[in-house]
């Protein structure tokens, strides 16, 4: 079988994604690894593009009382759990 290893990206301190020769995709983030199909990384990637937009949705939105980012920072977080 043909060796492929290839590192797709890499961001030192935080992870990397690498393609091998077994034909998935290793997303590793700290001391954990997903090993995805090509298809499901793909799905992966749709999923973080969606959360990223609306992250910024919700940084561009005016501050109010209910405001998540109010609690960054914080000890305590009611989106942490």
């Amino acid at each position: 079988m043909h060796d492929i290893n290839v590192v797709l990206a890499d961001l030192p301190g935080l992870g990397r994604v690498r393609l091998c020769e077994c034909n998935a995709i290793h997303v590793s983030i700290g001391p954990v690894t997903l090993n995805l199909e090509p298809a499901a990384f793909l799905q992966v990637v749709a999923l973080m593009n969606k959360a990223t937009d609306e992250l910024s949705k919700l940084r561009e939105s005016p501050e109010t009382a209910e405001s998540p980012f109010q609690m960054f920072g914080t000890p305590q977080s009611r989106f942490t759990h």
